[in-house]
């Protein structure tokens, strides 16, 4: 009762404040019936009535009024309200966006740990088909791999460092190789470029675990185990005919999308080939300095790198097709063939040296069909009667070295030997006199090991008396047929008068 009680009394004083206190006297007399109705309403009821009405009227002007007095403060206040709101909501935005950042940089750091989505310019397309062919790999039993990260499990190093060393960069302020120019037995310079430690050290994994494992032809000897110029040019021994064809730029014309090719046709996938045709590739680079910083800008198109481990034995397996042809095209001709590098070599004896001009038809057709040129100045034909020479090795009896040659290194020699100086000498016009007989004296000893023996005695001791420094190159294993590659730019002298096969 007393709630209810409490209820109407503020009714009833609400009522009292909307009207009149003598309105709702009467209405509360009429409602009880204290108030006698009549048909037309007395004075004293009309007043109050009235009243009542005024009051109400004169509340809603002063409301009226009050509001309009306080209108500019409401729009201040409503303003403010809003601009409060606003304020929140951003800022919850905000926080929301830098969280969304958050989120979506661990992710993008936490895949880019364990995947290589971009590469750089012209090269990352193929790098989201990922699937391996396992069944190809084990024809060749090598690893099965099918995404950066286990190469990188495999090689030793972080999926980060892979990219490093196989990104394609156009302008960058570090290089992977170091470059220098040996100088050509016929004129000129040979551009080698030696990569850094450790694209080095992944290149040689490559080769060991990959490269290695491919069959290749019997006829190419260059750089393959248990094979040299000497194993090339025992085929054509005492042929009465001898023809020499030398590749024209034969590293550089090997393109990156050949390399990448390669891989692929192995088994590998796209990712993959992407990557291991990157790590064995270069650009040609201009070393540019701007505010006392260098720079080097690439150039567009990647090739072999002369100078890389894995270099020639790509060169061996791309030319597997090429050798396939070249035997084939030999043989149906009666003709001899090998190949060490980029030196072919064909010869043949009795009727089948007068097949010599349509054999060479044939081989310029077939070298050009598979992408290579022949060097124009580096195509002879040894008949009969003339000194005819294999990679450096003369062949008309038996594997021996060029008797003048020979006779020129032995006054050498007994030169440096009689005078006790190096002063005025020189061999093959190179700038390193005592690296560059080292290297006579092995070949010679390699060709012929009876000759060779004397000789390399006598160079040893020369050697030593001038204080020679022997420099330990790292082979790759297995080994190869030649040197272990240089690791520096300004190449030691010892290593300039070195063929450029071998510079690995």
């Amino acid at each position: 009762m007393a709630d209810n009680s409490q209820v109407n009394r503020q009714q009833l004083y609400d009522r009292i404040k909307a009207s009149t206190k003598e309105a709702v006297i009467l209405e509360e007399m009429k409602r009880l019936g204290f108030w006698k109705e009549e048909r037309l309403p007395s004075l004293p009821e009309l007043l109050i009535t009235k009243e009542s009405e005024l009051v109400q009227e004169l509340h809603k002007l002063l409301e009226q009024q009050r509001k309009f007095k306080d209108k500019e403060q409401a729009l201040k206040e409503i303003r403010k309200a809003r601009l409060e709101k606003s304020k929140q909501k951003r800022e919850e935005n905000k926080k929301l966006r830098k969280q969304k950042r958050e989120e979506k940089a661990a992710r993008w750091k936490e895949r880019k740990e364990k995947d290589i989505l971009y590469l750089g310019e012209d090269v990352s397309k193929g790098l989201n088909n990922k699937e391996s062919d396992p069944a190809k790999l084990a024809t060749y039993q090598l690893p099965v791999f099918h995404v950066a990260e286990e190469l990188a499990l495999a090689m030793g190093i972080t999926v980060g460092e892979l990219r490093f060393l196989s990104y394609n960069r156009t302008v960058s302020k570090i290089n992977h190789y170091k470059r220098f120019y040996i100088p050509k037995k016929t004129g000129g310079k040979r551009l080698i470029s030696t990569p850094m430690p450790r694209l080095k050290k992944a290149q040689h994994w490559i080769l060991e675990n990959i490269l290695n494992k491919v069959t290749i032809d019997d006829k190419a000897h260059g750089f393959v185990l248990k094979r040299s110029i000497v194993t090339n040019a025992i085929p054509h021994v005492k042929a009465d005919v001898v023809i020499n064809i030398d590749l024209k730029d034969f590293f550089p014309s090997i393109s990156y999308a050949r390399v990448k090719g390669l891989y692929k046709s192995l088994g590998y996938s796209e990712h993959l080939a992407t990557i291991l045709g990157l790590i064995s590739t270069e650009s040609e680079c201009d070393e540019i300095e701007l505010d006392g910083q260098t720079y080097y800008a690439a150039g567009i198109d990647r090739f072999l790198p002369q100078g890389a481990p894995t270099s020639p034995a790509i060169t061996n397996i791309i030319c597997r097709k090429l050798d396939a042809r070249l035997k084939g095209i030999a043989a149906k001709l009666n003709f001899t063939y090998t190949r060490y590098a980029d030196d072919l070599t064909f010869s043949a004896s009795g009727d089948a040296a007068a097949n010599t001009k349509t054999l060479i038809g044939f081989v310029k057709r077939i070298i050009k069909e598979e992408n290579l040129a022949i060097h124009p100045d580096k195509l002879r034909v040894l008949r009969k009667g003339a000194r005819k020479e294999v990679t450096g090795i003369v062949v008309n009896e038996k594997p021996s070295v060029n008797a003048r040659e020979l006779d020129r290194f032995r006054a050498l020699l007994y030169q440096i030997e009689k005078e006790g100086t190096l002063e005025g000498k020189h061999w093959k016009n190179t700038p390193n006199l005592l690296a560059s007989i080292k290297g006579y004296a092995s070949f010679v000893a390699m060709v012929d090991p009876v000759k060779g023996k004397l000789l390399v005695e006598r160079t040893e001791k020369i050697l030593a008396t001038h204080g020679f420094k022997h420099i330990i190159r790292h082979k790759p294993k297995p080994p190869v047929s030649a040197a272990a590659q240089p690791s520096s730019a300004s190449a030691p002298e010892s290593e300039k008068k070195k063929p450029w096969w071998k510079f690995w």
